[in-house]
């Protein structure tokens, strides 16, 4: 290929001609680096999109139309399992990739466009650092431990009358810092989650094409977000400033003090105070986005779906005789159709549905039964592996009884075999999740034991599928509907 554009160089020189030689110059600097990626690229015997072997902007309007997570099922519908994504990248919608890419001992690094979702300091989602990483994970690990969920469950069993992304937006600022912004109730800081979804726009795109950023042309492409960022960066900073002042700075019963008390088990070392500030305002931002459009999910599917609706209301009534013996615990535990819902609605409608992608390292990896080379993007998509019907038997249906092994179904899930990461999986899988999982499975028991709902309206996605608009974490509309106190007398509790 080389030999060509030289070739054609030299005839055109020939010419005499100053300008048409370097139109050739111009043509050929442009056809060169297109005709690589096509031709010699490592990765140039994959099938794909023509535009995306040789342009990050494919990727990159996906991001920024917020279907990315649709467009890489279409594609594997399409293409098959191994699908070139942009010029260097490739998604793989198998069960043996997720575990080579993801899984402990991967030989993959962090995806280093991740680094535009940090302000600051870099933190435990955007770190490429293994060690770096599992040294603040380990420190971190500890707020989520059973004693940490324990001393948080207070915070959200008052603020459990508040619903969907309120709920969840006061829930973590409480058990991040202690504070408490009421926004079900006051509309001062509502415009919080708007600010968040605004600002992903712009950081979904520049995750797919960070050289967007280049000369701050994405100022100038996406203003609003960039606005919005500011807002959500101005709010966290007076948070952090506020709860930095406290007199008794580790009186609180909050994530922040918890951490400020923990310690390398390794090394004895704390976290710094800007290593304690990236971390909680991380889990405000993508804890309580993450957690908002869970719930809408859950409610979405069990409203749609009056089976399910009725096997989990009973379960949960039958198993807790009042409203306040609806705690954390065994109990609670064992509510395993409930679980089961949530579980199939995080794999129906993951809160992050798109490929979360890393590097192959410098001596290259076999994923999937291949060998990619060092430096080539990997990543399986969540949403389409998550309805590919050779792991899911009819993959687009909510089934709840799929992830059972009682009567009620037949064990399809029977434990780990199955690919599932609505929270990524393996070392670099979400610190916050059993925070997440907690604080829904009390809302979620909660709002069964003392109500009844039903859909109004229409069905937001269509076919029976809540639709998520996708980012960097799932986007959301409704789900609408109606909810009245139980009519058996007992909903006052």
């Amino acid at each position: 290929m080389m030999g060509i554009v030289i070739s054609l160089l030299t005839r055109l020189s020939e010419a005499d001609s100053t300008g048409v030689t370097l139109f050739a110059v111009c043509v050929a600097l442009l056809l060169y680096p297109i005709c690589y990626y096509i031709i010699l690229h490592p990765l140039a015997q994959y099938p794909g999109l023509f535009l995306a072997k040789f342009t990050n902007l494919y990727a990159a309007y996906h991001a920024w139309t917020e279907d990315i997570h649709i467009d890489i099922y279409r594609c594997h519908q399409r293409y098959g399992a191994h699908v070139r994504y942009a010029p260097n990248r490739l998604v793989i919608n198998t069960a043996e990739a997720l575990h080579d890419i993801y899984g402990h001992h991967a030989k993959v690094n962090k995806y280093r466009n991740y680094r535009v979702l940090s302000q600051q300091a870099p933190n435990t989602l955007t770190m490429q650092d293994k060690a770096q990483h599992s040294r603040r994970r380990r420190v971190i690990g500890q707020a989520f431990s059973t004693r940490g969920l324990e001393a948080f469950q207070p915070k959200i069993l008052a603020r459990l009358d508040r619903l969907r992304q309120h709920l969840a937006f006061d829930t973590m600022t409480s058990v991040s810092f202690d504070a408490d912004y009421d926004t079900l109730r006051s509309p001062k800081y509502r415009s919080l989650m708007d600010a968040i979804e605004e600002s992903n726009i712009r950081q979904g795109v520049l995750l797919q094409a960070d050289s967007l950023a280049t000369a701050n042309l994405d100022r100038k492409l996406f203003p609003s977000s960039i606005a919005a960022r500011a807002h959500i960066v101005k709010f966290v900073r007076g948070l952090l400033a506020t709860r930095m002042s406290s007199k008794t700075p580790t009186s609180h019963n909050d994530i922040f003090s918890f951490l400020q008390q923990c310690r390398d088990p390794d090394t004895g070392d704390a976290l710094t105070i800007t290593e304690l500030s990236t971390e909680t305002a991380t889990f405000i931002v993508a804890g309580s986005d993450t957690t908002a459009t869970s719930m809408a999910s859950i409610v979405y599917y069990l409203a749609h779906s009056p089976p399910a609706y009725h096997h989990a209301t009973t379960e949960i009534r039958n198993t807790f005789p009042t409203l306040s013996q609806i705690t954390l615990g065994p109990a609670l535990n064992e509510c395993i159709y409930l679980r089961s819902c949530i579980s199939e609605s995080l794999r129906l409608s993951p809160p992050g549905g798109s490929a979360l992608f890393r590097e192959i390292e410098s001596c290259g990896a076999v994923i999937d039964g291949t060998f990619l080379p060092a430096g080539v993007e990997v990543g399986v998509g969540i949403y389409s592996i998550h309805h590919t019907e050779k792991y899911y038997s009819n993959a687009m249906e909510f089934r709840p009884e799929r992830w059972l092994n009682t009567e009620l179904g037949n064990g399809e899930k029977n434990g780990d075999n199955l690919p599932y990461m609505p929270f990524s999986i393996g070392p670099r899988s979400c610190i916050g999740k059993p925070l997440a999982v907690a604080q829904v499975m009390l809302t979620l028991a909660r709002l069964l034991w003392e109500f009844d709902f039903r859909v109004v309206g229409g069905d937001e996605g269509g076919s029976g599928e809540y639709r998520l608009r996708d980012h960097v974490v799932g986007s959301k509309t409704g789900p609408v509907l109606s909810f009245r106190v139980r009519d058996d007398g007992k909903g006052d509790d």
